[in-house]
């Protein structure tokens, strides 16, 4: 006979992919002393320590720790699953998603919208964040899956792409190169270039022009994407993005050009991903078909058709 509950399995969940206590109350709608004797009685059951306690640092996983998030997960889904074949009518559950930082303005509120109006008795969990952080969070067992460029190419994941893209050159709308239906790489060499400072976009582009023989001025580095294209609107620099914001304004209502680029970059998929030996919850397949089904609600115009 087990001597641990759902619930302790469930506030333990919280715990790890929150990193706190006192976040994962607020996130389960309790409070810290429950969360934390949750946590206390389900170590004490299972004989073993599950996490670090850091004062003013939230917690970090042991290694049993780690183990019993995946397993706990697992177990979790399964239970979510069994409510479900008694409830068919009606998916329930939590899923938390995981975006790369660029994709998430256009990706994440259809999706949070569309989701919810088809599962509305579903939790949905969503977390902005680079690229390498997400895989992070997604073999540990903090999301249940991730959405990023090129997630075929890992064979620990299991993906399905939802859309193909390119990287366009932005340019201020009064540049002279604006003027051209198809921007030269060479041509940009002058120009100061302005990097995504959030990996691996800033690999990406430098990869394109080296492959093409060329050094760009790459002077500037931000995380931040809306900056990039308010100086860019100021004829500051140009940039290389996949992403176009429908509008094609700055924040400060400056015209922007988008150009495809001469020779075109490689194709870039953007994929949804899960650990492949993880068995997946009802909630998270059914995202997945849900995230494969809206792309053309979120997927940008490719420039080179």
């Amino acid at each position: 006979m087990t001597r641990f509950t759902l619930r302790q399995l469930e506030y333990f969940r919280a715990i790890a992919r929150t990193g706190s206590i006192s976040a994962a109350a607020a996130q389960e709608m309790t409070s810290r002393s429950a969360m934390a004797s949750a946590l206390g009685e389900l170590e004490k059951s299972l004989d073993a320590e599950l996490v670090i306690r850091r004062k003013a640092q939230g917690i970090v996983l042991t290694e049993a720790g780690q183990e019993v998030l995946e397993l706990a997960s697992n177990l979790l889904h399964q239970a979510e699953e069994l409510e479900g074949a008694v409830h068919p009518e009606r998916l329930r559950g939590t899923v938390s998603v995981g975006c790369f930082s660029s994709l998430a303005p256009t990706f994440l509120p259809v999706m949070m919208d569309t989701f919810a109006r088809a599962h509305p008795d579903v939790q949905f969990r969503a977390h902005a964040e680079p690229e390498d952080l997400l895989l992070k969070r997604l073999r540990a067992g903090e999301i249940d899956v991730a959405v990023s460029y090129n997630l075929h190419e890992d064979p620990t994941l299991e993906s399905v792409e939802l859309y193909r893209t390119r990287m366009h050159v932005i340019l201020a709308a009064d540049d002279p190169l604006a003027a051209e239906p198809t921007v030269p790489a060479a041509a940009l060499m002058s120009r100061r270039l302005i990097l995504l400072d959030t990996p691996p976009s800033p690999q990406y582009v430098m990869e394109y022009f080296t492959g093409q023989g060329l050094s760009p001025r790459a002077e500037e580095m931000f995380s931040i994407f809306e900056l990039l294209r308010s100086l860019v609107a100021r004829g500051m620099g140009y940039s290389l993005f996949i992403q176009e914001p429908a509008g094609g304004l700055s924040y400060e209502g400056l015209p922007l050009a988008s150009r495809p680029l001469d020779p075109p970059p490689w194709t870039e998929r953007v994929s949804i991903a899960l650990p492949a030996r993880r068995r997946p919850s009802g909630t998270a397949r059914a995202f997945v078909l849900a995230a494969k089904a809206a792309a053309p609600s979120y997927s940008p115009p490719d420039p080179y058709w």
